[in-house]
C-alpha cells in the first residue's frame, strides 16, 4: 500500500509495461511451494459454486489461506473504526468510478464495454452469495446469524423465483448477447474474462463454504464490498449501456422500499463481531477485500485501455482461434507464407500479421461491403461461411472500416508499435477456452472414517456446515437407508400423495382436499387432554426436531438454488421458520421460550450439553439426524426434500396443531408457536401451498424424454419423501430399508 493512510491503492496511470503482478502468477505460494496461477482460480471457482462439494483441505483451503493471509506482503495499518474504513472505500470508489469514465471515452467504446461488462460477471453473478452458508441449524437462535440472513434474502430477492442480484446482472449480458451468462463450467473456461476476474469471487465463494473457519473474515469483506457499492468499472457505465439502472447493482442499497438497507445492516453485524473482541479479524477482511477489489480494479483498467485500441478485438479473435486455424489455410498466401504459419506464430505478436492481412487483397481498408473477407470468404457462398458468429463478423466489419486510422494495423509511427508491443504482452496472460480447467483437485481430500455412531452422537457434528472426515458419508448412507424404509409398502399406505401427478391440474386440489380431511377428522373425533406432565415431556421430547425447524431446508441456502423456479419456495419457507431474520419471529428462539414457561432451561442447541442432556430419549435424534444429513444433499435428494417438506408443512395445518393449542391453553401456556405455524403453513398462501407450488414447478421442469417416464421416476421419489416424515416401523421395514439401500448405492 502506498503508505499508512491508504486503504487501497490508487489509480495507476497508464503503463509503460504491462505489470504482472495480479493477471499472472501471483507471489503467494502453496504450502507445498507451488506459485497459483489465475487459471487455477477459475478451477476454484468452478469447484466452490457445487451446492455439495466440501471444500478440498488440500489444495482449496491452503489456496484460500495463501490469498487473505494478512502477512502476505501487506503493510501494517493503524486500527481504525468501522465508519472510518467505509467512508474510505466510498471515495476510493468514487475515484476509481472516475478512472473508468475516462478510459471508456474512446471511439472505440463498445471493445472496452465488453470488456468491462464480461469482467464483472464473475463477481456480480454471485453478489452476495458469500453469504449463503452463514446460517445453519446449529446458530438459526443467533441474533448475528439473523442480521446475515437478512442481508442474504435481500441479495436473493426472497419470494420471487429468479430476483437474486446475479439473475439482474445475467439480464445485463443477456441483452449484450454474451453466450456465457451463468455461474458454472462456460463462465469458468470464457475466453471473454480474463482469468484474474475470478480470483476474488473464487476466493469467497470458497470461503462461503468454510463459514466456521471464515465466517468473521466474510464479514468484514461483506461490508466492504456493500460500502463500495456498485462495483467501479460498472458504475462507470452510460445509462444506455445497461438494461436497468446502475443502482440495481448497489450492494449497500436497498432493493425495495420496505426492507433495511443492507449497508446498515452489515455494519451491525460487523460492529457486533468487533464489540464481542472479533475486531481484528473483521477489519482484516475488509482490508483484504479492498485490496482484491484495486488490484482487480489495476488489472481490469489496463485491459480495457488495451480493449479500446482499434485492433485488440480482431487480434484477441485471432489469437483464439489460432489453434483450430493453424491446421487449415496451409495452401493460402500471405506475403510469402502461408496462412497456416501465420496462425501458429501467433505468440510473436498482433504486427506483422494484422499488418499483412490489412495489405492483403482479402482486405480493403475503410471498405467492409467490398472486401473479399468479409463479403466473400465467409459470406454465404464462402470457403469459411458459418466460422464466424455475427457478432465476429461484425467486428471484422467494424475493424476494417477504421482501417487505417492512427493506431491500426495500418497506422505509423511509435505509437502503432508500443501499442501493438503492448497487445503482445497482453495476450500471454489471456485464456483459451479449450484450455482445461481442473474442477477435480489432485490433491482430494482423505473420506475419513466417522464411524457409525447413534442419532445422538452424529447430531451435533451435522448442526455446522463444517464436516469432520467421513461424516458425508455416513449422513449419504443415513439417508439412503431411512428412504428405503419409507419406501417399504408405499402403495398400500393408507394416506399419501397419488400414485402418479397430474401435469394438467398439479396439487392444488389434492391439497384442498387433504385440508377438508384434516378438518373433518378434527372435528369428529375427541382428543383426551395429556395431563400437564405428559404435554411438557411430549414438548420436551420434540425439542431436537423443533429447534433446528427448517434444518432439511438448509441446503437451499445455496445462491443458485435459493432463487431457481423450484428452490425459491424453499429458501422462503426456510426464511420464514427462521423469523425472517427477526429474533423475536425466530421459531426455535419462540420454542425454547415455551419450554421455559414449562420450567426447562436447555443448553445452547450446538453445544455438547445439547446432545448430552439426559432429558432427551434416545429416539428423539433420529427424525432431526435424517433432516440434517439429507440437507447435505439438496441436488442429488431433491426429489425427496420436496416431498418431506409438503409432509412438514401440512402435518399439523387444521388438525394437530388445534390439538396442541387446546392443550397448551388448558394447562396455562403460551400457544404463540402452534398459532403461528396453523396460520403461517395454511393451503392457500402459506408453507403448506408454497410446497405443492415447488412440487408442480420442479416436475414440470423435467425433461420430457420418455414420455412420462421420467416425471413418474422422479414423482414416484417425491411421493417416498413425502413418507418419509413417518416411515413405516418394525423389523420387516427396517431389513428391508438395510438392504434395499445397499443394493441401491451398489
Amino acid at each position: 500500500m502506498a503508505d499508512d493512510q491508504t486503504l487501497v491503492p490508487a489509480a495507476s496511470e497508464e503503463p509503460q509495461e504491462r505489470q504482472l503482478d495480479l493477471p499472472d502468477v501471483l507471489s503467494r505460494l502453496l504450502p507445498w511451494g507451488k506459485a497459483v496461477t489465475n487459471v487455477e482460480y477459475r478451477a476454484l471457482y468452478a469447484r466452490a459454486l457445487d451446492p455439495e462439494a466440501c471444500p478440498s483441505p488440500d489444495t482449496d483451503l491452503p489456496m484460500v489461506r495463501a490469498a487473505i493471509d494478512p502477512a502476505a506482503g501487506r503493510r501494517d495499518e493503524p486500527e481504525r473504526d468501522l465508519a472510518g474504513l467505509v467512508d474510505e472505500a466510498c471515495r476510493w470508489a468514487a475515484e476509481r468510478r472516475q478512472g473508468f469514465r475516462s478510459v471508456l471515452d474512446s471511439p472505440h467504446r463498445a471493445s472496452g464495454l465488453r470488456c468491462v461488462l464480461g469482467n464483472c460477471a464473475p463477481l456480480a453473478l454471485s453478489a452476495g452469495a458469500w453469504l449463503q452458508w452463514l446460517s445453519s441449524a446449529g446458530n438459526a437462535e443467533s441474533e448475528l446469524t439473523l442480521t446475515l440472513l437478512r442481508l442474504y434474502s435481500s441479495d436473493l430477492g426472497v419470494g420471487y423465483p429468479l430476483a437474486d442480484r446475479g439473475s439482474a446482472y445475467r439480464a445485463v449480458l443477456r441483452a449484450h448477447r454474451f453466450k456465457d451468462e451463468a455461474p458454472g463450467p462456460r463462465l469458468a473456461a470464457s475466453d471473454q474474462v480474463e482469468s484474474f476476474s475470478f480470483r476474488l469471487p473464487a476466493v469467497l465463494l470458497t470461503m462461503s463454504r468454510l463459514p466456521d473457519r471464515f465466517r468473521l473474515e466474510l464479514v468484514g469483506a461483506d461490508l466492504c464490498l456493500r460500502a463500495v457499492g456498485v462495483l467501479p468499472p460498472l458504475a462507470a457505465l452510460a445509462p444506455g449501456d445497461l438494461p436497468v439502472p446502475v443502482d440495481a447493482f448497489d450492494l449497500g442499497r436497498a432493493r425495495t422500499p420496505d426492507e433495511p438497507v443492507p449497508l446498515d445492516l452489515a455494519l451491525a453485524a460487523a460492529q457486533a463481531l468487533v464489540d464481542r473482541g472479533d475486531g481484528d479479524r473483521v477489519r482484516h477482511g475488509f482490508r483484504w477485500a479492498a485490496e482484491e477489489l484495486a488490484l482487480w480494479c489495476d488489472a481490469l483498467e489496463r485491459e480495457t485501455r488495451l480493449a479500446t485500441h482499434p485492433d485488440y478485438p480482431v487480434w484477441r479473435l485471432i489469437w483464439n482461434r489460432a489453434r483450430q486455424a493453424s491446421v487449415y489455410h496451409g495452401q493460402f498466401p500471405l506475403e510469402g507464407r502461408p496462412l497456416a504459419e501465420w496462425f501458429a506464430d501467433v505468440d510473436a505478436g498482433p504486427s506483422g500479421f494484422l499488418r499483412a492481412l490489412a495489405r492483403s487483397t482479402l482486405v480493403r481498408p475503410g471498405e467492409p461491403d467490398r472486401s473479399p473477407l468479409v463479403c466473400g470468404l465467409i459470406g454465404e457462398k464462402g470457403r469459411m461461411f458459418r466460422v464466424f458468429t455475427e457478432q465476429e463478423i461484425a467486428l471484422l466489419r467494424d475493424w476494417i472500416t477504421h482501417l487505417p486510422q492512427e493506431g491500426s494495423a495500418l497506422g505509423a509511427g511509435e505509437d502503432a508499435d508500443e501499442r501493438h508491443r503492448r497487445l503482445r504482452v497482453a495476450q500471454c496472460s489471456w485464456h483459451r477456452s479449450d484450455t482445461k480447467i481442473d474442477a477435480h483437485p489432485a490433491h482430494a481430500p482423505a473420506a475419513g472414517d466417522f464411524g457409525r455412531p447413534t442419532a445422538r452422537s452424529a447430531y451435533r457434528a451435522l448442526l455446522s456446515r463444517t464436516e469432520p472426515p467421513g461424516l458425508r458419508q455416513f449422513a449419504h448412507r443415513y439417508v439412503r437407508r431411512w428412504l428405503a424404509r419409507s419406501r417399504f409398502r408405499m402403495d398400500k399406505a393408507e394416506r399419501g400423495l397419488p400414485a402418479r401427478w397430474d401435469p394438467d391440474n398439479g396439487l392444488r386440489g389434492w391439497l384442498a382436499a387433504e385440508h377438508d380431511r384434516h378438518g373433518a377428522a378434527w372435528a369428529t373425533h375427541d382428543t383426551p387432554l395429556p395431563s400437564r406432565e405428559e404435554l411438557v415431556e411430549s414438548t420436551l421430547q420434540l425439542a431436537p426436531l423443533i429447534l433446528i425447524d427448517g434444518g432439511w431446508l438448509q441446503g437451499y441456502t445455496d445462491y443458485r438454488l435459493a432463487s431457481s423456479p423450484a428452490g425459491h419456495f424453499l429458501f422462503q419457507t426456510y426464511w420464514d421458520e427462521l423469523g425472517n431474520g427477526i429474533w423475536r419471529q425466530n421459531h426455535p428462539k419462540i420454542y425454547r421460550d415455551l419450554l421455559r414457561e414449562m420450567g426447562v432451561e436447555l443448553p445452547p442447541t450446538d453445544s455438547e450439553e445439547f446432545a448430552a442432556w439426559p432429558g432427551f430419549d434416545d429416539r428423539s435424534f433420529a427424525l432431526p439426524v435424517f433432516w440434517l444429513c439429507m440437507a447435505k444433499f439438496p441436488q442429488t435428494f431433491a426429489p425427496e426434500i420436496l416431498g418431506l417438506n409438503l409432509a412438514m408443512e401440512l402435518s399439523g395445518v387444521g388438525g394437530s396443531y388445534r390439538d396442541a393449542q387446546v392443550a397448551l391453553r388448558h394447562h396455562g401456556f403460551s400457544t404463540q408457536f402452534v398459532d403461528l405455524h396453523n396460520t403461517i403453513d395454511n393451503v392457500s398462501t402459506g408453507h403448506s401451498a408454497w410446497a405443492v407450488d415447488a412440487i408442480d414447478t420442479f416436475l414440470a421442469e423435467q425433461p420430457d424424454l420418455a414420455g412420462r417416464r421420467t416425471t413418474d421416476a422422479v414423482w414416484q421419489r417425491i411421493r417416498g419423501g413425502y413418507r418419509s416424515l413417518s416411515p413405516p416401523q418394525g423389523l420387516a421395514a427396517g431389513v428391508y430399508g438395510a438392504l434395499t439401500a445397499e443394493i441401491g448405492r451398489r
